[in-house]
């Protein structure tokens, strides 16, 4: 393997670049690093496949900045021209790479000759394409940064000219060149000119097989860095991260969640869920939880708690990431869904814990990589129902991921009744919260239904009773699902605890549109109720006479339908039999027409042989 020291890299980078380095604490290249930025920084395509937190992020960055340095060399940016384009699938990991570039960008020579070079940041719902038109035009950066769907928008502006690109970065390109993205990365590549260099990044960018050529790349040379610390080794996991599972009954995730999150020591975790309405549900509870802890003396210092999912707003989303990575509490929870499971890089992460495993593989090894950074310890825990999921653990090992299983932290009866008890105290307070309760289970077992490890991950098999406890459910909804429960209870229900009749809103207009519709249903079932009366008392109080007409009636109206029947049936054999000769007389009449008109044809045909016989006579 190559030297990793600055001074033995073969492209001789800018010295402020290279005093930039040392001054953040790169004292030496990684692995990944001393392979691509002599490629990048001159005139080669690559394609670069890292193990998490191995720093792919600045092995781009480097060549990104050379190149503008080297253009400015020449001559200064005309306006509404930019140097180099930098793609990721997601606002966060966007934000952040513009971060990594204005960090670097702070050690810039303030009496340089060249021209400052600037970023700027290009994702939507933070500002609107207008604005970043303006943005662009008067702050003239040479360095775009953002996500495919604004940046196509971009680059339709004829305001905005691509000529002077030089390099185009895929970051997490095989999330970029799936199908959610791959028309817009197309459309990306066509505004631009065909002689740049393009460079492709990831941990798993070898899933994106042959879709890398869309990207109009020439030869590129591949860059595998297996693992971050032990040079050779055959390994898509850095060996500063451990990876390990826990097999639990459903009902028990949380318990043992709740457990891991107070009893564990950690700075920071990151908890993955599955779905977005599930971030926040499970966040109400636990924010719950974690403050009547802190009021029982149950912990001893607070657990400052976050919630980040795809559904919020651009900004509330920056915001959440940027209070946690820079949360000083003694821990720090987030709780969130695969949007913060590729690329981000958030500083002391200890432990990852994954509730369920993702519907995608290999977003496994992303979700997994965001501790154990860099060379630091880090720990990521995979919770799996019991029975058929723990196949697995054989279904990574055969993609190269080896996990350990660990024992399930022991959950006292004491505190297990005490999570139930303080659990459903927080449910009953709001009918709402049981409501956004069932809308979770209903995405769950739809999330559930995707798993592309279909094999394992069944839905005939899935632990129906243990997830709606789990979800703080006393009644299984109605779904199509509901045929896969063994031994279905009657209406659904697991226990008659909740009184639904008086369960309340907190929300006033909402408690109000209940009680209507409560009473319109009381009314239905009263007039109802009354009309079933009057039948049944009419009908006890006919008269013998009255009964006995009544059935001498209904035997005469039998008779009738009887003859009625047999009358309609005598007819329709009748045309039957008549159109049948009505048809054969057709038939001979068909036949005699056509024999007079053959007979007709024939006499026109002798006479005009006797004229012309006549006329040869004469003769």
């Amino acid at each position: 393997m190559s030297s990793t020291n600055w001074d033995d890299l073969s492209y001789k980078i800018q010295p402020w670049i290279k005093d930039a380095m040392l001054s953040l604490g790169f004292s030496h290249m990684t692995p990944v690093q001393a392979s691509t930025i002599p490629l990048l920084s001159q005139n080669k395509d690559v394609v670069v496949q890292a193990v998490t937190g191995s720093g792919k992020t600045m092995a781009f960055v480097i060549p990104v900045l050379e190149k503008i340095c080297r253009i400015f060399l020449d001559e200064p940016f005309k306006k509404s021209h930019f140097g180099a384009l930098v793609v990721s699938p997601t606002r966060e990991l966007a934000k952040q790479i513009e971060a990594v570039f204005n960090s670097v960008l702070e050690y810039q020579p303030e009496r340089s000759a060249l021209p400052q070079i600037k970023t700027q940041l290009l994702v939507g719902s933070i500002q609107s394409l207008q604005e970043d038109l303006y943005t662009f035009i008067s702050k003239r950066p040479q360095i775009l940064v953002g996500t495919p769907g604004r940046i196509n928008e971009f680059l339709r502006s004829s305001s905005v000219k691509t000529n002077s690109c030089e390099i185009l970065i895929l970051d997490e390109a095989d999330k970029l060149l799936d199908m959610s993205f791959l028309s817009s990365i197309e459309s990306i590549v066509r505004f631009l000119p065909r002689q740049r260099r393009t460079g492709l990044f990831s941990a798993t960018v070898s899933s994106a097989g042959n879709d890398i050529f869309k990207t109009g790349m020439t030869n590129p040379v591949k860059i595998t860095v297996n693992s971050s610390s032990l040079p050779g080794a055959d390994s898509t996991v850095p060996t500063s991260l451990g990876l390990c599972y826990m097999v639990l009954q459903a009902n028990m995730k949380l318990k043992v969640l709740l457990q891991l999150l107070t009893k564990y020591r950690y700075h920071k975790t990151i908890v993955y869920f599955p779905t977005c309405i599930s971030v926040t549900y499970f966040y109400g509870i636990f924010h719950h939880l974690f403050c009547k802890m802190l009021q029982e003396k149950r912990i001893d210092d607070e657990i400052a708690l976050f919630s980040l999912h795809g559904k919020l707003e651009a900004k509330p989303r920056m915001k959440t990431l940027s209070k946690f990575t820079e949360s000083t509490e003694e821990k720090s929870v987030l709780f969130t869904t695969d949007v913060a499971a590729r690329g981000l890089d958030i500083p002391d992460v200890d432990l990852v814990i994954q509730v369920d495993p993702p519907t995608d593989p290999d977003m496994f090894l992303h979700r997994c990589g965001r501790t154990g950074r860099a060379n630091k310890v880090g720990k990521a825990v995979t919770m799996l129902n019991k029975g058929r999921e723990e196949d697995y653990v054989g279904f990574m090992d055969v993609k190269g991921i080896t996990l350990e299983q660990m024992s399930v932290p022991k959950i006292e009866l004491e505190f297990s009744e005490w999570y139930d008890s303080s659990f459903r105290q927080w449910e009953l307070e709001d009918r709402g919260r049981y409501d956004h309760a069932v809308r979770s289970y209903v995405a769950y077992v739809m999330y559930y239904s995707k798993h592309v490890a279909s094999s394992i991950f069944r839905i005939r098999t899935l632990d129906y009773k243990g997830l709606a406890s789990m979800y703080g459910l006393t009644r299984l909804p109605k779904m199509p699902e509901n045929k896969y429960v063994e031994d279905f209870p009657e209406g659904g229900f697991l226990d008659s605890s909740i009184n639904f009749d008086k369960y309340s809103y907190l929300d006033k207009s909402k408690e109000e549109t209940r009680l209507y519709e409560l009473k319109t249903q009381e009314r239905k079932k009263e007039r109802r109720a009354k009309t079933m009366k009057k039948k049944f008392l009419d009908e006890k109080n006919t008269s013998w006479s009255d009964k006995s007409l009544k059935k001498g009636t209904k035997v005469e109206r039998r008779v009738k339908m009887k003859r009625r029947r047999e009358a309609v049936e005598i007819a329709i054999a009748q045309k039957e039999e008549e159109g049948d000769s009505n048809e054969a007389e057709d038939r001979e009449k068909e036949k005699d027409w056509k024999e007079a008109v053959i007979e007709s044809k024939r006499r026109k045909k002798s006479k005009k042989q006797e004229m012309v016989q006549g006329s040869f006579d004469d003769l």
